[in-house]
């Protein structure tokens, strides 16, 4: 039998029981009775794209509701499952063996058989390696050091790589994916991934500028840390080309596979706006809130028609917030796209690299003000003067959040910062504002929040009401990162006790922070 790593082979057993009920073991799953090697590399693809988004209703209630909740955008109100464990930083090892293994249990044996299929030759294989660099810098960016240069097709257990290495090694890895990319745009009639790409249909130019995108926003993660090789970076990816409208905006169009995850869950009821966002929607009286939530219904006079509901609330059932403002981004159905990335964020990225001193083909302000502009856009806003008065507010500040349900949840301003440029800021302040922005624009990509919160410390997040933790998470710097699946421990862990040496406390803790993370105390 053909294993693809320690991390990967004990994740299957969880994944199959928990997702799909499947009854097959690994080796079955592994062999050509599933993937046969007559199909072609593009058959492949349905299932690593899966990824990107996390459309099936499980991935996407466990995991993009985990990362909502740390970063403030959505909340999950109810004790499902575990729901008020991860709210309140108390995950559990049952909860944590299903985040990281069901990236790569999920991925790689697809991408595997790309590479045989394509000898790792050719633009179909550059595509699944941008495709891989998005999965692997995702992994990172939840956990740490991650098993990514020594995985291969066969392999049993391997070594994790440290963060540096990982990340250094992606960029080579994207850096080659894009330079193949760019070579088959310029030929006509590469058709074999039309059917199949529910991203782009097929259309390499608009993955390029992706795959420059994502560079950018791998590049400014790391840019505390590597200053040099992320500005390298970060002026190659703009140079050669990132998302400048919406129409380059990645979205999973799901085209049948699987209904909108965020859908089924909000039709459960367990979905709600997170009463941060809410807050510094209203304080700023964002016109996106009437496309991003439902109208709270449970006080006519209160303040703001939009109010949504504090995370990490231990018990919280959902009957006692059914009336909260939940989830709608432009109407939301079974069939509406999940987004993956907008072209926003690649305004916002340039923004903070202009503020370094980048040459990012912009200014800081100017680069910051398109960013609101392209998602107001991106969001069905097209009023210009509701736009520009938007931009050039001076006034307005993030409300406080007075809780319609529970008043010991009432929490006052999480923030000062207004919306409008001014010279006279300083550049904590400009970043701040950068980050605020980019995070009100980026709703439902919601672990860049979280990664923005733990690099900078802004947004200024509201903490759990409840913070449960086991792991020393402070409400101030809230969770840092996931701990390494206990399964792992159980099939690899003479290189996962490795990988623990290679964090910043040499400790396994959902407070130790990543080295790309700075503390969230506002420095920077």
């Amino acid at each position: 039998m053909k294993r693809i790593s320690g991390y990967i082979a004990a994740g299957i057993a969880t994944i199959c029981l928990v997702i799909t009920s499947c009854t097959a073991d690994f080796e079955d799953f592994n062999t050509p009775k599933y993937q046969p090697t007559n199909l072609p590399a593009s058959a492949f693809f349905p299932q690593m794209l899966d990824r990107l988004a996390n459309p099936q209703q499980n991935n996407c209630q466990w995991f993009n509701t985990m990362y909502s909740c740390y970063g403030g955008q959505i909340t999950a109100p109810h004790s499902w499952s575990r729901s008020t464990l991860f709210s309140t930083f108390n995950v559990d090892d049952a909860w944590n063996n299903n985040i990281v293994p069901s990236y790569l249990t999920s991925f790689y044996p697809s991408f595997f058989s790309v590479q045989r299929q394509t000898g790792s030759q050719g633009y179909t294989y550059a595509l699944a390696s941008v495709l891989r660099v998005y999965v692997i810098h995702v992994v990172a960016s939840i956990q740490g050091p991650v098993p990514y240069t020594s995985v291969a097709d066969g392999a049993l257990s391997v070594p994790y790589d440290s963060e540096e290495e990982a990340w250094t090694a992606m960029f080579e890895e994207l850096d080659e994916a894009i330079r193949v990319l760019k070579q088959a745009a310029t030929v006509s009639g590469l058709d074999e991934l039309n059917n199949v790409d529910r991203i782009y249909g097929g259309d390499l130019n608009k993955w390029i500028k992706f795959a420059n995108t994502l560079k950018l926003r791998m590049a400014i993660r790391i840019s505390g840390v590597a200053p040099v090789l992320a500005r390298e970076k970060a002026e190659e990816a703009v140079r050669d080309g990132v998302m400048t409208s919406v129409s380059d905006s990645a979205y999973d169009h799901l085209n049948g596979r699987q209904p909108n995850g965020y859908n089924i869950v909000a039709t459960w009821g367990e979905l709600k706006a997170n009463a941060t966002l809410t807050a510094y929607m209203n304080g700023y009286n964002d016109p996106r809130r009437e496309k991003y939530f439902t109208p709270q219904t449970k006080d006519s006079k209160a303040p703001y028609q939009y109010i949504g509901v504090r995370s990490g609330i231990a018990g919280a059932l959902k009957e006692d917030y059914a009336t909260a403002s939940g989830l709608i981004y432009e109407g939301l159905t079974n069939t509406t796209p999940m987004p993956v990335m907008f072209a926003a964020e690649a305004y916002f990225l340039r923004a903070e690299g202009a503020l370094k001193g980048w040459n990012m083909d912009g200014t800081a302000q100017g680069l910051y003000e398109e960013g609101i502009r392209n998602s107001m856009q991106e969001w069905g806003v097209t009023n210009e003067t509701t736009i520009s008065n938007y931009i050039s507010n001076t006034t307005n500040r993030p409300a406080s959040h007075t809780d319609l349900f529970n008043t010991s949840h009432n929490h006052t301003a999480p923030s000062t910062i207004p919306i409008g440029w001014s010279g006279a800021s300083t550049q904590e302040q400009h970043l701040e504002q950068i980050i605020t922005q980019k995070w009100i624009a980026n709703l439902t990509i919601s672990l860049e929040g979280w990664c923005d919160f733990r690099r900078t410390g802004y947004p200024k997040i509201f903490e759990p009401v409840n913070n449960l933790s086991q792991w020393g998470c402070t409400n101030e710097r809230q969770v840092r990162r996931l701990r390494f699946p206990l399964n792992e421990y159980n099939t690899n862990r003479e290189n996962v006790e490795a990988a623990i040496q290679m964090l910043s406390s040499a400790t396994d803790s959902e407070n130790t922070d990543l080295w790309w993370a700075k503390k969230a105390n506002g420095s920077y």
